[in-house]
């Protein structure tokens, strides 16, 4: 039953000490083994409960080192610069290497060219490590240099130099530095990064071609094919490399689920989940934020509490992306006392977090609360971004709470947020529903975006419910440009100012916009509703019908 106290602890709860606790005799094996597996913050809690004093320490330094840069815990890597530097051990290169790339990936460049202009002994490992962190950093100019200037290159030196450019947007130079490496040097770790470089740059036809000409394929390339397709929107290329595929990796079925989920096509999503799992791959966190995506799209309760069920019986780490899609999951699904339970009970929320449980309340008319956990939000340190004040201001105008939502708007510039379209429409729409048509005209006039269809279909909307032809005669040029100006065929404003003419007994003018509606020689856009058919309730092994529309 998913619900209980019980069952949002497990969700909450990270990692118990009692299970990395371990028998084993040599703590710094424990630590590398751990690293190893990626299991960082598993070796960080070994470090902290067996911590010896000593040079003896000073072997597992650099390893923990290493999972605080993949964790990107700053303040832990600091601390142990401060203990490195008390004993003297950040004069070892391999020490000195590992706290340089741990401010690099951190994003402290210049804590990382201290180290490393201090450092007394640097290897090619070291200077490869502070060519990444520029690159990182998106300092190009200063990493070349460096590049230039370095003795000696490895095949990863060329590799760091074609990744940092590809990963900046500068694939032209990326290329360059592959083709300057030599063919017997190249690795498939270099064919990969030029193509992924390709394939995340939008240039499918260039990453093909590469693609086909390795020598060898990796399961990360083939996955940087499948994701390159899905972001062009490219299903059938996408679903074509991964047929292709003789030996599936779990990285490739998590870049074919991803994918589909992506592209709304979350029931092949979750098809794809389960013949994953019968082809005996098990989920890991990225496959299952996947799928409670696509349980979130479809509104699928029972079986996105299956997938929660699951997360915990196969124990996958609750971590900070697989609980906010717990929460997404629910809240969308309507689920709210879940929702929130699990939010709750998160140690750090995220504005993630925080927008999914607020557009959660919004959707399913629970508008006060939504405007109270927005003002948690506000009060919590963590930053509204243009997706929170949409869900808030959304659930202004639908609650009537006018002042509050013109308030509301007017925290944007504290933020530093520039508003869009939309929330110019919410803005709309919120005077419109509170019959204060005036003040909604003077805010579209007074734009500083052009005004498009759906904000003046909210003012028409409003107009007809108020029954207000003054406000419609002042909005009908704006109205017949925005039509003039679009490509859309979507004639939907005349129609509202025909009925709202009809509504004011002006008989000609609700003529004049029939009219209007034949010259264009238009078709009223016919309607449909999506019905999900109704399943067994079974386990995960059952899928939701496909959709039909009457």
């Amino acid at each position: 039953m998913i619900g209980g106290n019980q069952l949002v602890y497990q969700s909450c709860g990270f990692c118990s000490l009692n299970n990395i606790t371990n028998p084993l005799r040599n703590w710094s094996y424990s630590i590398k083994s751990s690293i190893a597996q990626q299991k960082f913050k598993e070796a960080l809690l070994i470090y902290t409960h067996n911590r010896i004093n000593g040079s003896s320490v000073m072997g597992v330094v650099p390893l923990v080192l290493k999972a605080c840069a993949a964790l990107s815990l700053l303040s832990l890597g600091k601390a142990l610069h401060a203990e490195s530097v008390k004993s003297r051990f950040d004069y070892n290169v391999m020490v000195g290497t590992a706290l340089l790339d741990m401010y690099g990936k951190c994003g402290e460049i210049r804590s990382a060219r201290k180290v490393f202009d201090y450092m007394p002994e640097r290897n090619v490992i070291t200077w490869n490590a502070m060519v990444g962190g520029y690159m990182k950093s998106g300092d190009v100019k200063t990493a070349f240099l460096l590049f230039e200037n370095m003795s000696e290159k490895t095949i990863v030196t060329w590799n760091e130099m074609i990744y940092g450019y590809a990963r900046n947007g500068d694939i032209v130079m990326a290329r360059r530095f592959f083709d300057r490496v030599k063919d017997e040097l190249r690795n498939v770790v270099t064919w990969s990064v030029i193509v992924d470089g390709y394939a995340g740059n939008g240039d499918m036809d260039a990453a093909k071609e590469l693609f086909e000409m390795m020598p060898r394929r990796n399961f990360y390339v083939w996955s940087s094919m499948i994701s390159g397709y899905f972001k062009k929107g490219d299903v059938k290329s996408a679903k074509g490399i991964f047929d292709r595929m003789t030996t599936k990796s779990l990285v490739n079925w998590n870049s074919l689920i991803c994918g589909y989920t992506q592209n709304g096509l979350c029931e092949e999503a979750l098809e794809a989940f389960i013949k994953m799992q019968d082809e005996g791959l098990e989920p890991d966190e990225v496959t299952v934020v996947s799928v409670l995506s696509a349980c979130a799209q479809l509104a699928v309760l029972e079986v996105g509490k299956d997938v929660h069920e699951m997360i915990i019986r196969k124990g996958i780490e609750l971590n900070q992306y697989v609980l906010n899609g717990l929460v997404d999951m629910y809240a969308k699904c309507g689920d709210l006392r879940n929702a929130k339970l699990i939010f709750e009970g998160m140690k750090v929320k995220n504005a993630a977090a925080w927008n999914s449980l607020i557009a959660g309340f919004a959707n399913h008319g629970h508008c006060a609360e939504a405007i109270n956990f927005f003002e948690r939000m506000d009060s919590s340190g963590v930053k509204p971004n243009d997706i929170t004040f949409l869900s808030v201001l959304s659930a202004c105008a639908h609650a009537g709470f006018v002042e509050e939502g013109l308030e509301i708007f007017s925290r944007m510039e504290k933020y530093a947020l520039t508003p869009s379209i939309k929330h110019y429409g919410c803005l709309v729409d919120l005077l419109g529903r509170a019959g204060r048509l005036k003040e909604a005209c003077d805010l579209i006039k007074g734009m500083p975006v052009t005004p498009n269809k759906t904000v003046l279909g909210a003012l028409l909307g409003a107009c007809w419910v108020h029954s207000d032809t003054d406000v419609v005669e002042k909005l009908l040029k704006e109205v017949r440009k925005s039509n003039c100006s679009s490509d859309s065929r979507d004639d939907a404003h005349y129609v509202i100012l025909s009925n709202i003419y009809a509504a004011a007994e002006r008989w000609e003018k609700a003529e004049r916009m029939r009219f209007a509606l034949s010259d264009k020689r238009s078709q009223k856009t016919p309607g449909c509703s999506v019905v999900m058919l109704d399943r067994p309730e079974t386990s995960m092994q059952v899928l939701p019908e496909k959709t039909s529309k009457t």
